[in-house]
């Protein structure tokens, strides 16, 4: 099962546009969740036991492999699961990073939270991405760091592509909590 979560100023229906077609071809559960207050995930920055609980009852109700799920987020999306690390290695058996993310203040290291990044290099916030990365390198996880080379914000949402989201799914789907 993948979880994803939006970006600022879109909605949820619209990350799992670009999630669906992938998920539908490789028999995946999609869940895909509004924030609940405002239109940012990282400006709410609510409990993410509220993320957590709308996938356990999807687990359930579907007989989702709980040892299977996974967590993706694009932009804000993004930065919120950076910023709540070690809320998601008890629930999610790896990440993905899209065009967002951004260092847990909390230095504490996650045990196993393998991370799939799909970055541009142009992105603004760029240098926020680099250092989750290098939170997560230094709790010795394994990551994958997709850069799309001379790309822009638009240029990353670009990039997830049916094709990369099916490599992206297939690399998750090696994991297991």
């Amino acid at each position: 099962m993948l979880v994803v979560l939006h970006g600022d100023r879109e909605h949820a229906k619209d990350v799992a546009a670009r999630w669906r077609a992938a998920a539908k071809a490789s028999g995946w559960v999609l869940l895909a969740l509004e924030v609940p207050e405002g239109n940012s995930w990282w400006r709410w920055g609510g409990d993410p036991g509220w993320v957590i609980a709308r996938a356990e009852k999807v687990i359930a109700d579907a007989n989702v492999d709980r040892t299977r799920v996974y967590l993706a987020g694009w932009s804000g999306g993004a930065t919120y699961i950076g910023d709540y690390a070690q809320a998601w290695e008890k629930m999610f058996a790896g990440v993905v990073i899209h065009g967002g993310g951004r260092a847990p203040t909390d230095a504490t290291c996650v045990k196993h939270l393998p991370a799939f990044f799909l970055v541009g290099d142009r992105n603004s916030l760029h240098r926020l991405a680099i250092e989750l990365r290098k939170y997560l390198a230094g709790c010795k996880q394994e990551i994958v760091w997709d850069v799309v080379e001379h790309g822009a914000h638009e240029a990353e949402r670009k990039a997830l592509t049916t094709k990369k989201a099916s490599a992206i799914l297939a690399w998750l789907a090696r994991e297991k909590r």
